[in-house]
């Protein structure tokens, strides 16, 4: 499965050269769920206001959920679809919405645990951009993360949707973009009590693969 999306994001970065606006990027972080979690995506600009793209994210976990009960040492492996939509953008703002629909699976290295678990998880988030000067972007919004496993046991309401902070500090020049962000807020399980209080530090690097000289790389939550 792996291998198959990591194709399709080659070959669509080697066709992307004929459109507008194709993005990749990527993105390393470190959270009260992992120790650390490392991300590459593909975006690409379909019209004026919509884009699609792939991401592949992995992690080396601290805290997370097999069957309702915690583990503590393993690893995570993420894919997923990217949904960007611009719903306003001016001179010196810009309004998005985005979201993440990604499959999850976990390892665990817990032996009283399930060797490896399946799910969803849904990020969808809306993201307020504002142009500092011509280099530098402060964007601000919230995310409303839910999960759900569906194997070894299905749980529907494995994490129920949390409202996340994110505060990001962004750098452009030309067709690159460097970003600082934070991730704080807190996480609901189906017992109440998946995490009281999340946070999330990050580093991303974005690149235009079809730069014109003009114009802001769209920014991406994840």
């Amino acid at each position: 499965m792996e291998k198959i999306i990591l194709s399709i994001a080659l070959i669509a970065i080697s066709i992307s050269s004929l459109y507008a606006q194709s993005n990749i990027g990527a993105q390393i972080s470190t959270s009260k769920s992992d120790d650390y979690d490392s991300i590459i995506w593909y975006q690409q600009q379909i019209s004026e206001r919509f884009s699609a793209g792939l991401q592949v994210r992995a992690s080396e976990l601290k805290y997370r959920f097999i069957n309702a009960q915690a583990v503590e040492s393993g690893n995570t492996f993420f894919t997923g679809l990217v949904l960007g939509f611009k719903l306003k953008e001016t001179e010196n703002y810009r309004l998005d919405f985005n979201t993440t629909a990604s499959w999850r699976r976990i390892n665990s290295e817990n032996s009283s645990l399930p060797e490896t678990a399946s799910g969803l998880e849904i990020d969808p988030n809306l993201i307020f951009g504002l142009r500092l000067n011509d280099q530098f972007f402060y964007h601000s919004g919230m995310m409303l993360r839910a999960a759900l496993q569906l194997s070894p046991e299905t749980i529907g309401d494995e994490q129920l949707p949390s409202a996340i902070l994110l505060n990001s500090f962004s750098y452009q020049l030309n067709a690159q973009t460097l970003s600082f962000k934070t991730y704080f807020g807190p996480m609901n399980g189906a017992s109440g009590d998946t995490e009281k209080f999340f946070w999330q530090l990050a580093v991303s690097y974005q690149y235009n693969l079809n730069y014109k000289g003009q114009g802001r790389i769209p920014f991406l939550n994840f």
